[in-house]
């Protein structure tokens, strides 16, 4: 009896033990789960709080000086510092000068003073703030020296826009600091005449304490946040000790600094731009902050230090209501673990005395039902009646068929038990009801069982599962297999099984595959998101093109198919897409930014094609491959030539890859002759390629190619400097000055940093910039005139000639000619080859007449016959280039050329 008893209360502390310390153990790891989420939710907000700060001080910080840089441009396109600049010596020029540097300080009162200082180092004209607010222009005798100071000398540097801005410092009287303490800025333009001559600097003292104040102003939400500016060196700028601000400038106090207070942290700032440093007891944000946007030769650094403090456990009010909740959790825990151990001992106690196989049929989770001989039934389980929604009283007794109000299912359940009684057993698949009249797929095995001892019918046993589930998944499994996530278009397995019942019913039938050819790259720098907008855009704008019977389908990410239903008449494929392209090829907007796609459309006819499925796709795809080589955003159909073309491009796209690091590539330099004394002048350097299994290969075949995969860029710079390079040995062999021309690719412009490429090469091979010069075809500039400009210029401005290629045969504007200084304009061949016979030389004679009125030089490429040359120096055109006086020599033949003065005609 004891002995008894002991064992149930064992029995019983192990149920608890089993049901408490599990429990305990989840509420305990889910309190310490939701206090770290707590933890880690409170920096995150301190995280965003952070980051805004710094975003609102950087937008701030810019606008301060971009008020600054507006300023001294104003005073800079001011007719009075003009005036000043073309007259220093006239006293009024001077006065007037002084008065709008006073008007500037007066009306914005950021400034400490506005000065003009000459090449020489020396002031001009300078004018104070007063402490009184009034402005002093400083007499001509106090005027000081400035060439020692680096903010003189950074400033001589600069080229006409752009600007230099001295770091953060205070001013200083003498060798003292100014008292009071004076953060100061210098922000130093150029002053440039109209004919482009220096003459000296503006500098615009900036009183930085407004900046200071700013930033401070921005901070003072975030109360419990401290707000650090320091300058990259460490050193604070802006702190909560003032004591601290700027002791580089003290020689005493240079060893009070950030860096040196928190070294690891400093170290943090060193290694990443910006981000986030936890030393435990605060939480550190630092980013750079750049004076403006697009400069980087001057930043600070922003930091903003948050305690985390406020985040503890027994400090954080959410924190202690989640300890409280734990307590009370554990509590009730104990309670209920203490009354399910009982009812658990009681419940075990009775199963024990449970027959094994009522609990496997009570427990099966397939519905099990027994019937009699007569198939009235006599037993089911649990799961029956959850499977079907009847009660145990509404079943038992009653026949299967009974309880079946569709008139088909009845038919079914007869035609399955006469199969039954006939062989013994049936299984199989079948759409049953349940008491509510909905339906259910079930797997079914019914089957007689006999009386072991007399050997008769003693009951029939039906077992069956619930395949609700099963279908589900099969069916989200196919919906995944058959169609697109993102636009909810068939995928190439069921546009396919589709496209293959329309090839059973219609006669004709156009297969169009159409790539976004740009996704790839738009996907990369937009993120997955924006990328799945894009895609679905593109998607519903093809659909408003495609009538009822089309069918549209994806099969890639970033390709389309349409089975175009009807449809052989390539004049009407070809007016819709054209249609379709021009919608897609208009922005689509996202996040307030336009995106532009680039699309190309392959299309194979069924039944003049192919009437093979897979062979129309693979056709569809070659002809869309071959848009793309051909220039992209344009359609082509299918034809067996094409296939042959696409292979040959591949084929050669694959050889050009190697061009360079197998030494495939050479120069060919084809002389330029100056009209007047028939005297060689310099020569076009022109690209080869001899390939071991292509042979030579003409430049009209693989320079579209090196452009369309950015091959040209490397091919480009190796041209750069071969010439270059080549040209610099004929010099030193013949001690001739002979120029070099070298045309260049827009993709070179768009995708490269030629005027630093070009630069480098120079001072690489110390070439004479004016022996160079690069040849740009019309088309660049319609283009991105604007982004040309610039490039354009900074290679001007090395020295460097700029002739335009090919002109005539482009746009032939006037206004890039008026808009940008070119030294040389060059006519195409096309408007001499054919004269005199068939061409009157008109065009030419115009294009030269321009090029006089512009001051603009002109040579004349393809010049084969004396006809042609006389016209064209009859008509003053200064150089000519062509096979009437040489082909395009190997360097070699080029060199004997120069040094042995051959005859010009070969005679």
């Amino acid at each position: 009896m004891m002995d008894s008893k002991n064992r149930r209360t064992q029995q019983m502390l192990k149920n608890f033990v089993m049901i408490f310390v599990p429990g305990l153990l989840i509420v305990v790891v889910f309190a310490g789960i939701f206090i770290n989420i707590n933890i880690e939710n409170g920096k995150n907000i301190i995280k965003i709080r952070q980051l805004n700060n710094s975003e609102i001080v950087s937008v701030n910080v810019n606008s301060i000086f971009e008020d600054i840089k507006s300023d001294g441009n104003i005073i800079l396109n001011s007719s009075e510092i003009k005036n000043y600049v073309g007259n220093s010596s006239a006293i009024l020029n001077q006065d007037e000068l002084k008065r709008i540097f006073s008007n500037m300080m007066i009306n914005k009162n950021i400034y400490d003073s506005i000065r003009f200082v000459g090449v020489d180092g020396y002031e001009k004209v300078r004018v104070n703030a007063a402490d009184n607010g009034t402005m002093i222009a400083v007499a001509d005798n106090e005027l000081k020296f400035k060439g020692n100071q680096t903010y003189f000398e950074e400033g001589m540097k600069l080229n006409r826009g752009e600007i230099f801005i001295s770091p953060m410092d205070l001013s200083m009287n003498g060798e003292e600091v100014e008292m009071p303490v004076k953060p100061v800025m210098r922000l130093v333009l150029p002053v440039f005449t109209d004919k482009n001559e220096r003459q000296g600097i503006l500098v615009l003292n900036y009183l930085a304490k407004n900046m200071l104040d700013q930033i401070e102003n921005d901070s003072k939400s975030n109360m419990d946040m401290k707000i650090l500016l320091l300058n990259n060196e460490g050193y604070y700028l802006l702190s909560e000790n003032s004591h601290k601000d700027f002791s580089f400038v003290y020689p005493d106090q240079q060893e009070v600094s950030f860096g040196q207070e928190n070294p690891e942290i400093w170290q943090a700032i060193l290694n990443n731009e910006s981000g986030y440093f936890d030393d435990g007891k605060d939480l550190y944000f630092y980013t750079p902050i750049y004076p403006l946007e697009g400069y980087r030769n001057l930043h600070w650094v922003l930091v903003g230090a948050a305690p985390l403090d406020v985040l503890g456990i027994f400090i954080n009010e959410d924190n202690r209501t989640i300890v409280l909740i734990s307590a009370l959790l554990i509590l009730v825990l104990g309670i209920i673990s203490l009354v399910v151990s009982g009812l658990l001992l009681i419940k075990n106690e009775a199963s024990s005395r449970e027959k094994i196989a009522n609990s496997i049929f009570k427990n099966s989770r397939d519905g099990i039902m027994i019937m009699d001989a007569e198939m009235k039934i006599v037993y089911i389980n649990k799961a029956f009646l959850t499977i079907t929604g009847y009660q145990e009283d509404e079943i038992l007794g009653r026949k299967p068929v009974d309880f079946k109000s569709s008139e088909k299912l009845k038919v079914i359940y007869r035609n399955i038990w006469k199969t039954v009684k006939e062989e013994g057993n049936w299984q199989g698949e079948i759409v049953d009801e349940r008491k509510d009249g909905t339906t259910y797929p079930k797997y079914v095995s019914i089957s007689k069982i006999f009386d072991s001892k007399s050997d008769t019918l003693s009951n029939y046993l039906e077992v069956f599962e619930d395949l609700t589930n099963t279908k589900i998944t099969e069916e989200a499994i196919n919906k995944i297999k058959h169609y697109d996530e993102v636009t909810g278009l068939p995928t190439q397995i069921l546009f396919e099984i589709k496209t293959r019942e329309f090839i059973k019913q219609y006669d004709s039938m156009a297969i169009i595959v159409l790539q976004v050819t740009n996704f790839n790259a738009l996907y990369d720098n937009l993120g997955k998101k924006s990328g799945n907008i894009l895609i679905r855009e593109a998607s519903l704008r093809i659909q408003t093109f495609l009538r009822d019977d089309d069918l549209l389908g994806i099969l890639h990410k970033d390709q389309f198919v349409i089975a175009r239903i009807n449809s052989n008449d390539r004049l009407e494929m070809g007016q819709l897409l054209n249609k379709m392209l021009t919608y897609l090829k208009e922005p689509v907007e996202i996040e307030n930014e336009k995106i532009y796609l680039n699309v190309s459309i392959g299309i194979a006819l069924f039944q003049e094609d192919s009437a093979d499925l897979e062979k129309l796709i693979e056709y569809g795809n070659i002809a869309k491959n071959y848009a793309l080589q051909t220039g992209d955003n344009t359609y082509v159909f299918y034809e067996k030539e094409i296939k042959e073309n696409y292979l040959n491009n591949l084929k050669l796209e694959t050889e050009l890859r190697s061009a360079l690091e197998k030494n495939e590539l050479s120069l060919a330099y084809q002389p330029q002759v100056q009209v007047g004394t028939e005297a060689i002048i310099a020569s076009e350097a022109l690209l080869r390629w001899n390939n071991e299994n292509l042979g030579s290969v003409s430049p009209g075949q693989f320079i579209p190619v090196a452009e369309r995969t950015d091959l040209i860029i490397p091919i480009g710079n190796w041209v750069l400097e071969e010439a270059i390079k080549q040209n610099m040995k004929w010099q030193s062999l013949t001690n001739r000055q002979i120029g070099v021309a070298v045309n260049l690719s827009p993709i070179q412009f768009k995708k490269s940093d030629l005027p630093q490429i070009i630069k480098d090469l120079l001072e690489k091979y110390e070439m004479p910039a004016e022996l160079l010069e690069v040849e740009i075809t019309e088309g660049i500039l319609v283009e991105n005139m604007d982004g040309i400009r610039g490039q354009l210029e900074k290679i001007k401005a090395l020295g460097v000639k700029v002739a335009i290629d090919d002109f005539g045969t482009g746009y032939s504007s006037l206004k890039y000619l008026q808009n940008l200084n070119f030294d040389k304009l060059k006519i195409d061949r096309e408007f001499i080859k054919d004269y005199p016979e068939n061409d009157t030389g008109n065009i030419a004679k115009t294009i030269l007449n321009l090029a006089s009125q512009l001051d603009l030089k002109v040579i004349a490429e393809g010049v084969e016959t004396y006809e042609q040359f006389l016209f064209l120096k009859e008509n003053n055109c200064q150089a000519i280039q062509g096979y009437y006086f040489y082909k395009p020599l190997l360097p070699n033949d080029f060199e004997k050329l120069i040094a042995e003065k051959i005859p010009l005609n070969g005679d």
